[in-house]
């Protein structure tokens, strides 16, 4: 160290050693050789009581010489369509063709309705007579089985011309089983507290099956006990078989029923 009293010159002479030192070291650093130098093989040879055969050496395989990509073929060039010319059509052309198109159309043919054939009075007549003479029949058959039938549900067979009524017997076993079909599905409770008659008449197939819709002949007095009544009807159909015997005499039955008995 130098000290602080001692003289400056020699202090100026010390930096300047120091900085002479460091120039030849760097000097020294840059003129080194830095290539590393490779160490010299040295042959190592082992000897054989008989020279080995020398082993065949495969040759290599060529390398796959990399395919040449194909040039893509050109893009055909596309030419645009002419625009064709529109030659104006004459105007005595369009006239006629849209004349000649008016008169191809059909006329309509009128169709006058035809009048339905005039009713032959006569036979009005004769209709109208064994339409009532089949009443009087029925109200006769009604009253006569009010008293004799004990089912809740009658069955009346409307006669037709002079051939002879039902059995009793027969019609009350029929009544039995139409009533045990149809009376499951009455609501009784839109019927009242009293013993409502409700008369319905039917046309019954040979199968049971009701052929059109029940008509109501005689109503209870309360709109929703016939109506109750009537749906009863349709939703039992088809009732059971009729009896040949009935059906000998008609397939329209009328049907007398008491829902509260």
């Amino acid at each position: 160290m130098i000290r602080a009293h001692e003289n400056p010159l020699a202090l100026r002479a010390g930096i300047l050693a120091i900085l002479v030192h460091v120039v030849l070291l760097a000097l020294m650093f840059l003129s080194f050789n830095w290539h590393t130098v490779q160490a010299t093989s040295v042959a190592q040879v082992e000897l054989w009581n008989e020279i080995p055969m020398p082993q065949k050496v495969a040759k290599p395989l060529p390398e796959p010489v990399p395919e040449e990509p194909k040039p893509e073929p050109p893009k055909p060039v596309i030419e645009p369509p002419k625009p064709v010319e529109q030659v104006p059509e004459p105007k005595a052309e369009i006239q006629i063709k849209k004349e000649s198109v008016k008169e191809v159309k059909p006329k309509k043919v009128e169709e006058k309705p035809k009048e339905p054939p005039k009713p032959d009075p006569v036979k009005l007549k004769e209709a109208e007579k064994k339409r009532q003479d089949d009443i009087r029949k029925l109200q006769q058959m009604f009253a006569d089985e009010d008293q004799k039938a004990q089912a809740p549900t009658k069955v009346v067979t409307a006669p037709v011309n002079d051939t002879p009524s039902v059995s009793a017997a027969t019609q009350s076993q029929y009544a039995g089983l139409v009533d045990q079909k149809i009376r499951p599905f009455v609501n009784k409770q839109l019927c009242g507290t009293g013993k409502p008659v409700v008369t319905f008449e039917i046309t019954l197939m040979p199968t049971g099956e009701i052929l059109g819709s029940p008509r109501l002949i005689k109503g209870s007095g309360m709109s929703a006990c016939d109506d109750s009544i009537d749906r009863a009807i349709r939703q039992a159909n088809p009732l059971p078989k009729p009896p040949a015997e009935i059906l000998a005499v008609s397939r329209t039955l009328t049907l007398n029923f008491r829902p509260n008995d």
